[in-house]
C-alpha cells in the first residue's frame, strides 16, 4: 500500500523520536524521556555487567563485602524509585528544585543513607530534598550527629504531606504537619535534655517511627510536660520497656462508656488520656507518649486488638499485646516478624549494607523486592537479602524480647505497669513549713500515715524539684442490683433481687426512674415534658416504714442473698416513674434504642447496663430541671410493697400474678407496651414483670443485716486514697485548704474532715491537663495547737490526681 504524501510527515517525527528514545533510553513509566532516563539505563547497563553470574556463595559473599559498586548503585536505585518523570518533574519546577536534584544525585553517602532507611515515602526523593534544605538552612545543627538523622527522618516521612490529626483542637490549625517545625520541635526538646536518653543513638531509620505521628507538635510538648508532672515515676521507671508507655495501662483505662464524653477543643491524646477507650485508642496513646520522648515505635495490630511495638537498648519489644508473631506492621515489612528481622539485622550496622546491597542488585536485575521470609518465594538476589540477614541475626545471638503486657481487652489496672519511687521519703520532704504570717506549707509527701493499702498512696520524686504523691484511680466496687421481674422468668416474689452479672445488660432488663421532690407538699403526679410530646408520669411515694426483705439465703452468679427480713424507714417522700422507661423516651433523650426484645416506642427499653440509666437520668435533669435518679433498693421495694404486708400486693394466691404482671407464662417471647396489666395500690404499673429494672444500690451479701433501720442507700462505694497530716496551728479560727494539684479528668474531689468531724469537706478538683494549679480553697476550723487533716477520695469512678503540696492560709 503506497503511504500519502499528508502521512509522511508524521511518520518521519514518529520514527525520530523513537530514535531519540533509543538514545536516551525509555522511560520507566512508559512517558516521555527524560534527562534522567539516559542516566538510569547506563547505570543499569554497567552495573549488570558487574554483577557475577556465578551463584558460588564464596563469591557472592565476596562480591557483597566491598563497598566499590556503592555509590552507582545507590544512584539507580533512587532513580527506580523516584522514577526519572517524577524527578524531572519536579527539577521543572524551578532552578532551586533541578539544583535539589543534581545534588542528590552528587551525594552517594546522602543517597545510600536514605536508603538504608529505606527510601522517601512513595519515592518522593524531590520534596524530601526540599525538606532535608530547608531544615538546614533552618537549623545549622542539623548537619551532623543525631540531628542530622532526624532532619533526613522526617525529610524521607514528610516527603509526602501528612494530615494533622484532630485539628480542630488547634485555632487555625494547618492541614498537614509542618515538617521544619517538627523538626525544630524535637531538636529544642533534645538540647534541653527532655527526650529519652537513646534517642541520640537511634539510626535514621529508627527515627522514621518517632516523626512519624499525626499530632501537631504542641501536643508532643504537652505530653512531655504533662507525663513529667502527673507521673513522674513512669519516666524514672528503669525498665525500658515500659518507661513512658506505663502510663496507658495505669491511666488510660479500658473500656469505650466515657469516649463520648470527648471533648472538641482538646486534641485527640489529651482526650484518651481523660475518657479511655478500647485497644486502639490506649494503643495510639501509648505510641503517641513514646513518639514524645523520641522512642521509635510503631503499630502492630493483630486479630481483634490494636497493638504496639516499640524500641528499647536491647531490641524492639512488643507492648500492650500479643508475642511476636501474632500480628502484622503497616510498613513494607507486612508480617511482624519480617519487621523485627529486619530491627535485628540493623542493630550491625556494617553487616546490614551486605543486606541492601543485595536488595539494591535485585533492582538493577528487576527483580521483585520481597522485604521478608513470610511473603512470597523471592528471586535469586532477594534470597541472598534474605539469608544475609538471617546469618546476621544468627551470629549476632540477637535475642527476641518477650511480649511486656497481655491482650488489651485485659490490660486495665495499674499492675503491669512498675510503680518505681525513684527514692525514699526524707526527712527533709516531710518537713512542714510555717510562715509568720500564719500561712501553714505542708508538703504533700509529709503525711504521718496513709491509711489502708499504701498503694493508694504513692510518693515519687517530683521534676520540679521536691516530692509529689500520686492517688490512682478507682471504681465503684460491687455489682448493682435489679429488682422485680421480666417476660420470660418465673413468678417473683416481692423481696427477691438479682445482681447485675453477665454483661451487665441482657434484653429484658430496664429501668424505671425516682425525682427527689423540689417542694415541701409536692403534688400526687409529676408529669416531666421531654419534648415532641412525649412526657415522663410519675407518682408520688409518701415517707412510711416497711419491713424489707425476703427469704433465700442463696447467692450465685445472678442471685441475691435477700435475708434477713429487717424494718427500714423511709423519712423523705419520692416521686417513682408510674411506668418503666419506654423505648420512646429513652430514644428522644439518648439519640438511640438499644432495645432487642421487642422495637415499639411503647415498650419498656430494654438492654440497659449500669451507665446507661444513669446518662439518661443526668440528661433528663439538663432537660426539666428535676432532680431525676434511679431509685434506692429500700424505695423500690416499699413503693412496689404499697402499704401491704402480704407475699404480693395483691395478696398471697400466685396464680393472680399473671394480672399485673408479663411474665414466662403469658408474654409470648417478648415484651409488651407499659401499662397494659393491672397496676399496683399506689398506681404502679409492671412492677413484678415485662423488665428487670434498676436500683442504684449496689450488693453485698451482708449488707441487710447491717443495714441502717433510716434511708438506707446500700454499701458504701468505696474509699480509697486515705492518708493524715499533723499540723500545729498557730492561732484557732478559719484557714483556706489549698492543694496544688494536676488531673487529667473532670469532676475529681478529695475530701478532708479536721480532727475527726462528723461530716468531711469536699474539695473539688480543676481539670488541669496535666499542669499544675491550685485548687479552690475550702474553709476548715482549726484549734491552736496540734490538728489532724484527714483525706480520702470517696464517691467513685474517681481518675488519677496528683498533688505537689497543701497550703493553710488563715481566713480573713
Amino acid at each position: 500500500m503506497k503511504l500519502q504524501r499528508t502521512h509522511i510527515l508524521p511518520l518521519i517525527l514518529t520514527i525520530a523520536l523513537l530514535l531519540l528514545n533509543r538514545a536516551w533510553g525509555a522511560e520507566a513509566d512508559g512517558g516521555l524521556p527524560t534527562p534522567y532516563t539516559g542516566m538510569l539505563n547506563e547505570l543499569r547497563t554497567d552495573l549488570a555487567a558487574k554483577v557475577p553470574t556465578s551463584e558460588n556463595e564464596q563469591e557472592v559473599n565476596k562480591f557483597l563485602a566491598s563497598n566499590a559498586l556503592d555509590a552507582k548503585l545507590a544512584k539507580y536505585v533512587v532513580l527506580t524509585e523516584a522514577t526519572p518523570k517524577g524527578l524531572a518533574e519536579f527539577a521543572q519546577q524551578g532552578k532551586e528544585q533541578e539544583a535539589l536534584v543534581e545534588r542528590l544525585l552528587g551525594d552517594a553517602e546522602l543517597m545510600q543513607q536514605m536508603l538504608v532507611a529505606d527510601g522517601a515515602k512513595d519515592g518522593q526523593y524531590g520534596p524530601a530534598m526540599k525538606i532535608y534544605s530547608d531544615i538546614r538552612r533552618a537549623s545549622q545543627k542539623a548537619d551532623k550527629g543525631v540531628l542530622q538523622r532526624l532532619a533526613l527522618a522526617i525529610s524521607l516521612v514528610h516527603a509526602v504531606p501528612m494530615a494533622q490529626g484532630n485539628p480542630q483542637a488547634d485555632i487555625d490549625a494547618p492541614k498537614t504537619i509542618d515538617p521544619v517545625k517538627r523538626y525544630a520541635q524535637f531538636e529544642k526538646a533534645y538540647l534541653g535534655g527532655e527526650l529519652d536518653q537513646d534517642f541520640e543513638r537511634q539510626d535514621t531509620w529508627n527515627l522514621r517511627f518517632v516523626v512519624d505521628g499525626d499530632e501537631p507538635d504542641w501536643t508532643l510538648v504537652w505530653g512531655r510536660e504533662m507525663l513529667r508532672n502527673y507521673r513522674p515515676d513512669h519516666i524514672y521507671n528503669s525498665d525500658p520497656g515500659w518507661r513512658y508507655v506505663g502510663l496507658v495501662s495505669s491511666d488510660v483505662r479500658y473500656g469505650s462508656g466515657d469516649v463520648k464524653y470527648d471533648r472538641p477543643e482538646l486534641q485527640n491524646y489529651q482526650n484518651i488520656l481523660m475518657n479511655g477507650g478500647i485497644c486502639g485508642r490506649r494503643a495510639f496513646f501509648g505510641r503517641f507518649i513514646l513518639r514524645a520522648f523520641g522512642v521509635p515505635t510503631t503499630a502492630r495490630p493483630q486479630s481483634g486488638h490494636g497493638a504496639l511495638v516499640h524500641c528499647t537498648p536491647n531490641g524492639w519489644v512488643p507492648c500492650l499485646g500479643g508475642g511476636w508473631g501474632s500480628g502484622w506492621t503497616a510498613t513494607v515489612y507486612k508480617n511482624d516478624l519480617d519487621f523485627l528481622a529486619s530491627t535485628q539485622a540493623r542493630s550491625n550496622r556494617d553487616a546490614y549494607l551486605k543486606v541492601k546491597r543485595a536488595q539494591w542488585i535485585g533492582d538493577v536485575l528487576e527483580e521483585k523486592r520481597v522485604y521478608g521470609e513470610h511473603g512470597e518465594k523471592p528471586a535469586f538476589w532477594n534470597g541472598v537479602s534474605l539469608r544475609t540477614q538471617r546469618a546476621i541475626i544468627e551470629q549476632s545471638k540477637v535475642l527476641t524480647l518477650a511480649a511486656l503486657g497481655t491482650e488489651l481487652g485485659e490490660a486495665n489496672g495499674p499492675t503491669v505497669a512498675k510503680k518505681v519511687l525513684a527514692e525514699p521519703v526524707s526527712p527533709e520532704d516531710k518537713k512542714i513549713g510555717y510562715g509568720k504570717n500564719g500561712v501553714i506549707a505542708i508538703p504533700a509527701t509529709a503525711y504521718s500515715k496513709p491509711v489502708g493499702n499504701t498503694g493508694d498512696v504513692v510518693a515519687m520524686k517530683s521534676f520540679g524539684g521536691g516530692m509529689q504523691i500520686f492517688l490512682p484511680r478507682f471504681s465503684t466496687e460491687g455489682l448493682t442490683i435489679l429488682r422485680g421481674g421480666a417476660w420470660r422468668t418465673d413468678i417473683t416474689k416481692t423481696g427477691s433481687r438479682m445482681q447485675s452479672a453477665g454483661y451487665g445488660k441482657y434484653n429484658n432488663w430496664g429501668f424505671r426512674v425516682a425525682v427527689t421532690p423540689a417542694d415541701i407538699n409536692p403534688p400526687a403526679t409529676l408529669k416531666l415534658d421531654l419534648g415532641e410530646g412525649v412526657n415522663l408520669e410519675l407518682v408520688y411515694i409518701q415517707p412510711g416504714t416497711f419491713v424489707m426483705g425476703g427469704e433465700s439465703a442463696k447467692e450465685g452468679r445472678f442471685e441475691c442473698v435477700d435475708m434477713p427480713k429487717h424494718e427500714v424507714t423511709l423519712t423523705k417522700g419520692f416521686y417513682l416513674g408510674k411506668y418503666e422507661v419506654t423505648q420512646a423516651q429513652y430514644q428522644l433523650i439518648m439519640g438511640s434504642n438499644p432495645s432487642g426484645a421487642t422495637k415499639d416506642p411503647s415498650c419498656p427499653v430494654d438492654t440497659i447496663g449500669e451507665t446507661d440509666a444513669t446518662e439518661f437520668c443526668a440528661k433528663v435533669v439538663e432537660k426539666t430541671g428535676q432532680e431525676v435518679r434511679l431509685p434506692t433498693e429500700a424505695e423500690w421495694e416499699y413503693a412496689c410493697r404499697a402499704g401491704t404486708k402480704t407475699e404480693w400486693f395483691f395478696g398471697d394466691d400466685p396464680s393472680k400474678f399473671g394480672d399485673y404482671a408479663w411474665f414466662r407464662d403469658n408474654d409470648g417471647g417478648k415484651s409488651h407496651p407499659v401499662g397494659q396489666k393491672k397496676p399496683n395500690p399506689w398506681g404502679l404499673y409492671d412492677i413484678y414483670g415485662n423488665v428487670y429494672e434498676r436500683v442504684s444500690d449496689r450488693y453485698a451479701k451482708d449488707y441487710y443485716a447491717k443495714s441502717p433501720k433510716e434511708d438506707p442507700t446500700g454499701p458504701s462505694l468505696g474509699q480509697k486514697s486515705r492518708f493524715e497530716y499533723e499540723i500545729d496551728a498557730p492561732q484557732a479560727g478559719k484557714y483556706a485548704l489549698t492543694a496544688q494539684v494536676v488531673t487529667a479528668n473532670y469532676n475529681q474531689r478529695l475530701d478532708v474532715s479536721v480532727n475527726d468531724a462528723a461530716s468531711d469537706i469536699a474539695m473539688e478538683m480543676p481539670y488541669t491537663c496535666g499542669q499544675w494549679q491550685d485548687c479552690q480553697p475550702v474553709t476548715l476550723m482549726l484549734r491552736q495547737g496540734k490538728n489532724v487533716l484527714r483525706f480520702s477520695r470517696t464517691n467513685p469512678p474517681q481518675y488519677g490526681v496528683a498533688i505537689k503540696s497543701f497550703t493553710l492560709s488563715p481566713a480573713r
